[in-house]
């Protein structure tokens, strides 16, 4: 009896192994068909691939949160408004889900705060506290269990939009750089957290430490990144530099000034 008992225990141990190790390889595929994406078509393909892997893995919150991934980027890359939002409502609708599988998943509120958040935006809403509320609470969510999902994300996120709201309605420059200097330190290699950085700096006035923010982008190295972001990066970089040089001057100078 006992032999049969546990020659059951380990028939049942394997086959939960195999579908542990499937589940991995399939997240694996779904990743690596992401990172080449690139057009409409490519994200229509990486969409019907998702779809598949969630009918043969209903329960599994890291597919979920990838298909919100997906939808995500099919809104971004969206040009009608009706299109833009249809898609990012999918999104919201497959975070929900993730976290319906997985309370904890960072990934999960990360994406639901990102969707809810862009379509406020195609509504012409994102300045109405009824859409940044829940996305504040989002990612701070996101951030209490992981703050370095999607590159320090919700770091990112929040950071943009202390940067990007009138003063009256939370809008703030000190706590817009607080948050994307966290994420330049959990994602050191992503060239968004420093691009963000450097216009919270801009803005603030601090032309010296938005040179050395920019600069910091032109040394990331190819490899670490796909290559067209790289590119993109070094090249917006290289604009923004030239774009505060004669402010650069200017604050050297009055400090050369100040010190004499």
């Amino acid at each position: 009896m006992n032999l049969i008992l546990s020659t059951t225990v380990l028939s049942f141990l394997l086959f939960v192994g195999v579908l542990v190790d499937q589940e991995t390889n399939t997240i694996k595929r779904i990743d690596s068909n992401y990172r080449i994406s690139k057009s409409m078509s490519d994200f229509y393909k990486l969409e019907a691939l998702v779809q598949k892997f969630i009918k043969v893995f209903p329960k599994s919150d890291r597919i979920f949160w990838r298909m919100g991934r997906t939808y995500f980027k099919l809104g971004e890359k969206s040009n009608a408004k009706s299109e833009k939002a249809r898609y990012f409502l999918l999104c919201i609708e497959y975070s929900g889900k993730t976290l319906k599988i997985n309370p904890m998943s960072a990934h999960g509120y990360f994406f639901n705060g990102l969707c809810n958040g862009s379509l406020g935006q195609v509504q012409g809403l994102w300045s109405s506290l009824g859409k940044i509320k829940p996305f504040k609470k989002d990612m701070e969510t996101a951030i209490s269990i992981d703050p370095s999902v999607n590159e320090g994300g919700p770091h990112r996120a929040l950071a943009n939009l202390y940067l990007q709201l009138p003063f009256f309605l939370g809008g703030d420059l000190d706590r817009s750089i607080i948050h994307f200097k966290e994420a330049v330190r959990l994602g050191p290699e992503f060239g968004e957290n420093y691009l963000g950085l450097a216009e919270a700096y801009i803005q603030n006035e601090d032309f010296l430490l938005a040179r050395e923010t920019l600069q910091a982008i032109l040394e990331i190295k190819p490899g670490t990144q796909k290559d067209e972001s790289i590119s993109e990066w070094h090249t917006e970089a290289s604009s923004s530099l030239q774009k505060i040089a004669g402010q650069i001057d200017s604050e050297s100078y009055a400090k050369r000034i100040k010190n004499k």
